[in-house]
């Protein structure tokens, strides 16, 4: 029967509900304090339940890491995917950086806690060396879509080491980050700017103008 304008949306269970506040909280957590300082009895203090009612839910803290990166995965496939049109300008290469450090920032721990993750989550290496890839041959392909429309003055060779090289500060930014001033702004825009500033010695003219546009924004 199709549903109408006055039709009520449908309501999650209140076990789902409360697994999602338990995973929003985790991830708060997690991200202000790192996941070795964090306990199942702290997250559930946070949450104002009891341990046996975050057990019923998580008998232990690997699961809701687990969930959490599964989560990531899930969310960052599709924006690793990239834009569906090819690009034209840097600003849309910008946009795409943006989109992305907007995704690693929300789940900020992963990076800054790999390793403990690597020890503590099954699978968890092969599947963060599957994203990237993904972001690698992603922006190997945006990077070589701007060169076709003459935005990017740079070879096969070199839009590999830049590819690369993005991807190496998109990972490590949020860790490098807080060995920055704290008045210092180190939000996604930010670390997008700092990502695209790479590929500054090999932009056309016109397209290095936006990046000095994106410098004076973020670096002023």
């Amino acid at each position: 029967m199709p549903k109408t304008a006055n039709t009520p949306l449908p309501v999650k269970p209140a076990a789902s509900r409360t697994r999602d506040r338990i995973l929003a909280a985790s991830i708060a957590l997690f991200n202000a304090d790192g996941v070795a300082k964090v306990s199942p009895s702290r997250i559930a203090a946070e949450l104002g339940m009891s341990q046996g009612n975050l057990h019923y839910h998580f008998r232990r803290k690997e699961e809701i890491l687990d969930r959490l990166v599964r989560r990531y995965e899930q969310e960052a496939e599709s924006v690793l995917a990239g834009p569906t049109s090819e690009l034209a300008s840097v600003d849309d290469l910008w946009l795409f950086l943006h989109l992305g450090f907007e995704k690693i920032f929300e789940y900020r721990f992963i990076y800054r806690d790999i390793d403990y993750l690597a020890a503590e989550v099954p699978m968890f290496g092969a599947r963060m060396r599957e994203l990237t890839a993904q972001g690698i041959g992603t922006l190997k392909r945006l990077c070589t879509q701007l060169a076709a429309a003459g935005c990017l003055r740079a070879n096969e060779e070199q839009i590999d080491v830049l590819a690369l090289q993005m991807i190496l500060t998109a990972t490590c930014w949020f860790t490098f980050a807080r060995l920055l001033p704290e008045t210092e702004d180190v939000g996604p825009g930010r670390a997008a700017y700092q990502v695209l500033s790479l590929l500054s010695p090999f932009l056309a003219d016109n397209e290095r103008t936006y990046v000095e546009y994106l410098r004076r924004k973020y670096r002023a």
